[in-house]
């Protein structure tokens, strides 16, 4: 009889087993027991607890984000579903959304804390936490410089301000107006969504475009050429017979 904390399926009465990521009870035979773990419910129920903080142990469900057992009665998605969790997921990931912070690690129990690539710290996975170094001038200003190559925008002899390659304008040279320009000027992201729609799925490469001040091409490399680097130029090259031809 496969049963066990790695299954999730643990002895519940003399004629039954329990399921504890589905909460369910389950036929205390081989093959009922079998079906269920191979089942499409079962499989997504720990693949949920895998990009949710839910651990077991000890027969008991565990959920780090919200710092509670699971209740008798709670599968895994029936939790995943509540309010209480399902707002602190959305709050976490509008919190490190473009933060350079990766919580995978935390929420597939592998790491109790996270790491920011840019400030190369470990921080406590709360909300109060991240969001009190996401605001930090200190991670904002480490921040600006790891986008800015992203970005295409470089110094310039005047240090007060810097120049955006794709919107050929100058902006402030501060933290908040580097991050408003990238954040909130329509041209700005406008070139990226259309440069991005245009290049997905392509092999088509902008990055020595966005970190190289001098470089005016993005680079196919299917047909191993150099594209000059604007929207228009790149639709005429994705849709041209010999590009077209490189995925037939």
């Amino acid at each position: 009889m496969k049963t066990g904390l790695q299954t999730g399926i643990v002895v519940g009465s003399k004629t039954r087993v329990r399921c504890i990521y589905c909460d369910v009870f389950i036929p205390k035979a081989n093959k009922c027991i079998e079906q269920h773990t191979n089942g499409v419910k079962h499989k997504e129920n720990i693949e949920l607890m895998s990009e949710n903080g839910i651990s077991l142990t000890n027969e008991v469900l565990h959920c780090k984000p919200c710092q509670v057992n699971l209740t008798e009665g709670e599968s895994v998605s029936k939790h995943i579903d509540g309010d209480s969790h399902a707002n602190w997921m959305a709050a976490i990931e509008d919190l490190v959304d473009g933060e350079f912070i990766n919580i995978d690690d935390y929420l597939s129990c592998d790491r109790d804390d996270v790491t920011c690539e840019v400030c190369d710290i470990t921080l406590s996975c709360t909300l109060e936490s991240i969001q009190d170094h996401v605001n930090s001038f200190n991670h904002r200003a480490k921040t600006v410089d790891r986008l800015k190559p992203l970005n295409g925008i470089f110094r310039v002899d005047n240090d007060a301000e810097v120049w955006c390659k794709i919107c050929d304008a100058y902006i402030d040279n501060t933290v908040q107006g580097i991050l408003d320009h990238i954040d909130d000027n329509e041209s700005h992201m406008q070139w990226f969504t259309d440069i991005e729609d245009l290049i997905e799925d392509q092999d088509i490469s902008i990055e020595d475009y966005l970190a190289n001040e001098h470089e005016m091409n993005a680079f196919c490399n299917k047909c191993n050429v150099h594209i000059p680097c604007t929207v228009n130029k790149i639709e005429e090259h994705v849709y041209s017979e010999s590009h077209l031809n490189q995925f037939s």
